[in-house]
């Protein structure tokens, strides 16, 4: 049986995000940084900013910004609030100047995020990983504001005749702020495409170098200083980047438990509402494994945020009517937590209305699908209102109503929607195409000429993070790829995948190469598979191979996966 799922956020640090624009004539003003205190980021006066740095000696703005600058600024800016996804609070705004006194700041008064036109140039001597350098510095800021890291300057100078605050004055508050703001902005940027790690240690110097400044500012860190702590928050976001991709991992091959595992250990420093949208996701997905085809033929658009489609379960209901039900009621919970972040949130109601669809509330099932497709199509979001429509369809076909489920249907599914053409599938009753199954000598695949089964021989990860409970993760270079190692129960619960990387220029022991298309993989591989696709590019699972492989946006392979698991009983 060919199952389909569907991703959209995988491995975004995996390829370079490009390099800042060229310069342009135009030149425009996009705020200023008037009313700002000159003092240090960990100033704890009532009023006082978050500043980068502050250069006593520097320039005060005067003449605009180009109006390009501010565009691109502008456009990294608004990726880093959307991965975000937290709308408890108002956006802080974007200003821009050409001043050259913080660098990058965040005003909590003014609820406001700055960078210096000056900022932005050193940027851009990043080359292919100027998005990423600029990323870094507005995601650490905005990590001050949404971690409300004023509060603690803010009950300090308004109670400082009170015992606790004289204990929080006493605490290296600042720096513990900073460092916080390097990791988890790190992490944010991650989320929204960025390839963060290890560029704020090497943005301090150029920074320092750019703005004339001295080693020794009063009220900071020496530079030296100020590159070791940002090495080691670098070394928790390679932690927490370790832990995020594995669990996507874990996802594709369908270890739906302990890649939840590894989202609510990220959940623990960082909230965002697609973590909490992927954790709900995760759980209906493993509900699904205890319902039978009778009772749920069809492919569900369950959306992980990384939209993910499973169809037909595998154990049935039986005895494990308590099991499923503790799930879905688990998945809701984690739903309602992300539509706490964002209370108009398309994807998060996708899901709850799947998850009510397969709890037999049809009416709260309907509910939450229209709104979805109507929210979806007012924020010319297609691709979450094609999902909606699905779901509307499979909900009239549930009910019995065929005819109505195939006009709702129909038109996505020729269109190319892959949940879409799984369900007309379904409701037409087409027999499934019959896989040849080949003889499959397991372990034949090799990355950088390494067998993953001698690999779990004598595993050497670089890095090791205990998660808790029992539960291990590893990481591992070589030279154009990397493995990552999850190990639970001293050993007896294991998951390893082998990733190609940027560049690799091998193939697979059947010919496979970086460069073919969809149609060559089929042509080759013809065990079943699962069809995973993303607004990146697809995938294409094949279980019996231990093969995952990755298409870019035109359809051609730029990657795969080699993995081997042992993760029941």
């Amino acid at each position: 049986m060919r199952v389909l799922l569907t991703f959209v956020v995988l491995f975004p640090v995996l390829f370079g995000t490009g390099n800042l624009p060229e310069p342009s004539n135009h030149k425009t003003t996009h705020g200023t940084a008037d009313g700002l205190c000159p003092i240090s980021h960990s100033c704890r006066q009532e009023d006082g900013i978050f500043a980068y740095v502050q250069n006593r000696n520097g320039k005060q703005p005067g003449a605009g910004v180009p109006e390009y600058k501010v565009a691109v600024v502008q456009w990294v800016y608004r990726k880093l609030l959307d991965a975000r996804g937290d709308f408890r609070m108002p956006a802080p705004e974007l200003v821009m100047n050409d001043g050259r006194l913080y660098v990058a700041w965040m005003n909590p008064k003014k609820e406001q995020v700055g960078l210096e036109e000056k900022a932005y140039d050193i940027c851009t001597t990043f080359g292919a990983d100027s998005l990423n350098a600029l990323a870094a510095l507005l995601a650490h800021e905005l990590i001050h504001y949404y971690e409300k890291h004023n509060w603690t300057r803010h009950f300090s100078s308004t109670n400082d005749n009170t015992e606790t605050a004289e204990q929080l004055a006493k605490l290296e508050e600042g720096l513990k702020l900073e460092t916080q703001s390097d990791y988890l902005g790190g992490f944010l940027a991650l989320s929204a495409g960025f390839h963060t790690y290890g560029i704020i240690p090497r943005l301090l110097p150029r920074i320092y170098e750019g703005y004339i400044l001295p080693e020794e500012i009063p009220g900071y860190p020496s530079l030296s200083d100020r590159v070791a702590f940002a090495g080691n928050a670098m070394e928790r976001l390679r932690e927490l980047q370790l832990a995020f991709e594995l669990a996507n991992c874990l996802a594709l091959v369908e270890a739906y438990e302990p890649a939840s595992g590894y989202y609510n250990y990220i959940l623990r420093d960082f909230q965002s509402r697609e973590l909490y949208n992927n954790v709900g996701v995760l759980n209906a997905l493993a509900a699904l494994q205890y319902f039978s085809k009778e009772e749920m033929p069809y492919v569900l658009p369950l959306e992980l945020d990384m939209k993910s489609r499973l169809s037909a379960g595998k154990r049935g209901f039986g005895a494990n009517a308590k099991k499923r039900a503790a799930l879905l009621e688990a998945a809701l919970e984690a739903f309602e937590r992300a539509e706490l972040l964002d209370k108009e949130y398309p994807a998060a109601w996708i899901n709850k209305a799947c998850v009510y669809l397969l709890q037999g509330q049809l009416e709260d099932a309907r509910y939450w699908a229209g709104k979805a497709r109507r929210q979806s199509e007012q924020l010319g979001l297609s691709t979450e209102a094609g999902d909606a429509q699905v779901l509307q369809g499979i909900i009239s076909a549930v009910e019995g109503r065929e005819d109505e489920a195939r006009t709702l249907i129909e038109p996505l599914a020729q269109a190319g929607h892959l949940a879409g053409r799984a369900n007309l599938s379904i409701l037409n009753k087409e027999p499934r195409r019959a896989e040849d199954i080949l003889s499959f000598a397991r372990g034949v695949e090799r990355i950088d000429s390494l067998l993953l089964d001698d690999y779990l021989e004598n595993p050497e990860p670089e890095l090791q993070v205990d998660v808790g409970g029992n539960v291990f993760c590893g990481l591992q270079h070589f030279s154009r790829s990397k493995v990552l190692v999850h190990y639970a129960q001293n050993g007896e619960r294991y998951a390893v995948f082998h990733l190609t990387g940027e560049g690799y220029e091998g193939s697979t022991r059947k010919g496979i190469r970086p460069g073919n298309s969809l149609d060559q993989v089929r042509e080759k591989y013809t065990t079943p598979s699962r069809t995973i696709a993303s607004r990146q590019g697809a995938y294409l699972a094949y279980p019996e191979e231990h093969i995952i492989f990755r298409f870019d946006q035109h359809g051609q392979v730029d990657g795969w996966i080699v993995f081997r698991e042992q993760l029941e009983e």
